[in-house]
């Protein structure tokens, strides 16, 4: 609420034109009965003629431009105020989950914070748009509609507002209804979203396993309890609305009986019967309205809830209030000093005390089976999670004091997973650094041994990629994964894994560029092949979370330890597989 309220002060002169414009539309529309009553009133006591008929029609066309013109004045005004506050509350929103930790996202399914990006953000423009437009309109048309009907007669005006109280307590009643149940369809929505979402990403897999009737039936009754859900509300609603239309018709029902006869003998005249009947139907539209506007708010604060659920829950990863810059010149790499680590939940240590460098100038390797911490140790050093105070160092300064964005434009890492946008290749390579030239886009992909397939490519750096680049196969995404940040040319290089679909000859020759690009800078290699980090100048292997061994190549395999058994077994499956 707090944003809308700064985003109507700053638009208060055009909210203001835009209500006002709205507001005498309303009384323009008001004043029609009146000369429709002058009309009757000539035409029953024998006083119109032609001249006074015209005078009044052409009055009523007068009046009926003038609405059409103030319409188009407060439409833009009042309507686009809604479409800004969606948009400001949708880049709110996605600035705020990118500042979000890596915890955060995984805790939250993204078909779930979708849902609450796309429906709850249309449920709020409603609102504030045409929501409090028929608000505003609502409340100035029945009030003034019931002024000019106590006018006429205050007798009949009071026998035709009776039924208003029940309208009031009804709405009263069925708006707690409406928020539980809202906030059930939209929960139900998110649910759906998120299913529809996974079956989409996983379409291979869907089909690989024949899996399109079990998903089929898994959607079917996800689409069924967002259906019962529905149809709740609108079982609600089937109550509530023609219940508002009853007691309006009550209301011309006491009219009738009760104005005619007042008519008749003469107590009121024709025409402020007609008029009175006019003004009793324009009362029909605040009334409707009441509902309509009872609903939409309900949805709007059911929905204002679930976003700010979102924009109130805070980083675990944050930027202290003075960053620490890396000093000038750096060249000490990464330092991790005593690192213990458990993740949020869990019930024992990830990493135990942790002791590692990677120093500038040096290729440095971690290796160890699945489960050892590897992929842990990387995201700590990348504040993707946040690490304990004085445990993680880059270039001699704790992380935690360093600005994440600083940080990250200064480590870059490589994951094993290759995620490249449906863009063009030349897009997703300078994805870092946009204003590449060619010839270093080129010199990158020769570094990731990938130039050669690139430019047997139908538009070549221009061919546009597919959905997750499906046109690549997995080891020339990976390799272009790695192009993209040796083209940034980070003093600090981690790779995880990001040649596990690459042939062992291709990653032989892209490792020894690697070791010629990279020369004085410090390079940290995560791999599971222990044959393609037999060069490092240090190796630390990882079980359980600890580092149990450390060394170069040939000690390692002296020691008769995990390593060598590692590096035993992988070569006997090398050979096995020719």
């Amino acid at each position: 609420m707090g944003l809308v309220r700064r985003l109507a002060r700053q638009r208060a002169w055009g909210l203001g034109i835009g209500f006002a414009a709205l507001v005498l539309v309303d009384i323009f529309q008001l004043y029609v009965p009146r000369l429709i009553k002058f009309a009757v009133d000539d035409l029953t006591y024998g006083r119109a003629d032609t001249a006074r008929l015209l005078t009044i029609a052409g009055a009523i066309l007068a009046l009926a431009l003038g609405m059409a013109g103030l319409r188009m004045v407060w439409r833009p005004l009042l309507m686009g105020f809604a479409r800004l506050v969606e948009r400001e509350l949708r880049l709110k929103l996605f600035d705020h989950l990118q500042g979000m930790h890596l915890g955060y996202l995984d805790d939250n399914p993204p078909g779930e914070l979708m849902a609450r990006a796309t429906n709850d953000l249309n449920n709020i423009r409603m609102a504030t748009g045409i929501g409090l437009v028929a608000a505003v309109d609502g409340a100035f048309m029945g009030l003034a509609a019931i002024g000019f009907m106590l006018y006429i007669s205050p007798l009949l005006a009071l026998l035709a507002i009776l039924p208003m109280p029940a309208i009031v307590i009804l709405t009263r009643q069925q708006s707690r209804r409406f928020h539980r149940r809202y906030n059930r369809v939209q929960a139900a929505f998110s649910a759906m979203t998120e299913q529809v979402r996974e079956v989409l990403s996983g379409a291979r897999l869907v089909k690989s396993y024949a899996l399109a009737g079990p998903e089929e039936k898994r959607l079917e009754i996800a689409a069924r309890g967002y259906l019962e859900q529905n149809l709740g509300l609108a079982r609600i609603m089937a109550l509530f609305f023609p219940l508002m239309v009853f007691f309006t018709n009550l209301s011309l029902a006491v009219v009738l009986g009760v104005g005619g006869p007042l008519t008749v003998f003469g107590q009121i005249t024709a025409g402020d019967f007609v008029a009175f009947t006019a003004y009793l139907g324009m009362l029909t539209w605040p009334m409707m309205a009441l509902g309509w506007v009872v609903s939409l708010m309900q949805r709007a604060k059911t929905s204002l809830e679930r976003v700010g659920q979102v924009l109130s829950a805070q980083p675990g990863v944050r930027d202290v209030d003075a960053p620490t810059p890396l000093p000038a010149g750096a060249g000490k790499g990464v330092a991790i000093r005593d690192l213990t680590y458990r993740y949020p939940g869990a019930t024992e240590d990830t990493l135990k005390r942790v002791s590692l460098e990677a120093p500038a100038g040096q290729l440095t390797a971690l290796v160890g089976p699945i489960g050892s911490g590897k992929s842990t140790l990387l995201r700590l050093l990348g504040r993707l999670y946040e690490p304990p105070r004085g445990a993680v160092f880059v270039e001699g300064v704790d992380v935690r004091q360093l600005a994440q964005a600083e940080l990250r434009g200064h480590v870059v890492q490589v994951p094993q997973e290759a995620f490249l946008f449906s863009a063009t290749v030349a897009q997703n390579l300078a994805l870092g650094r946009p204003d590449a030239s060619g010839e270093a886009m080129w010199s990158a992909l020769e570094a990731a041994e990938l130039d050669g397939e690139i430019r047997a490519l139908p538009q070549g750096l221009q061919t546009k990629l597919g959905e997750r680049a499906h046109t690549l196969s997995g080891g020339q995404r990976q390799r272009l994964c790695l192009a993209r940040a040796l083209l940034l040319d980070p003093a600090i290089l981690v790779l995880d894994d990001p040649l596990s679909a690459v042939d062992t000859g291709t990653e032989a020759r892209i490792l020894a560029n690697l070791a010629r690009l990279r020369a004085g800078r410090t390079t940290l290699v995560v791999s599971h092949r222990l044959g393609s980090v037999a060069f490092a100048g240090r190796i630390y292997v990882l079980q359980g979370g600890r580092v149990i061994e450390q060394g170069a190549h040939a000690e390692l395999l002296a020691r008769d330890g995990l390593y060598h058994d590692l590096f035993a077994e992988q070569a006997i499956l090398a050979e096995l597989e020719g």
